[in-house]
């Protein structure tokens, strides 16, 4: 397990806003916590995901119900993520 973040533009802030709910069962399935953070002048987010399992991320993010949820809370494509990587520092 990982620490990964996920950075995308969204089409309307307060909508995206309003769908933590549906965020945090998804999450929940493939990473430990996460945290939300919003760009300084865009409607651009990251979430950070402590401890994610990388392979379930990928069939949660994958699936229908996420695709639907996505269209509801304006994410716009595409979704960049950035995986922990050794040595780096």
């Amino acid at each position: 397990m990982t620490t990964v973040i996920m950075t995308h533009n969204v089409g309307n802030m307060e909508t995206w806003l309003k769908g933590g709910h549906n965020r945090k069962p998804a999450f929940d399935k493939f990473c430990k916590s996460y945290k939300v953070f919003k760009h300084t002048e865009d409607d651009r987010v990251s979430i950070v995901c402590e401890g994610a399992d990388i392979a379930t991320m990928k069939q949660v993010l994958g699936s229908a119900e996420a695709t639907k949820a996505k269209e509801a809370d304006t994410v716009v494509d595409p979704i960049d993520v950035f995986v922990e990587i050794e040595g780096g520092d």
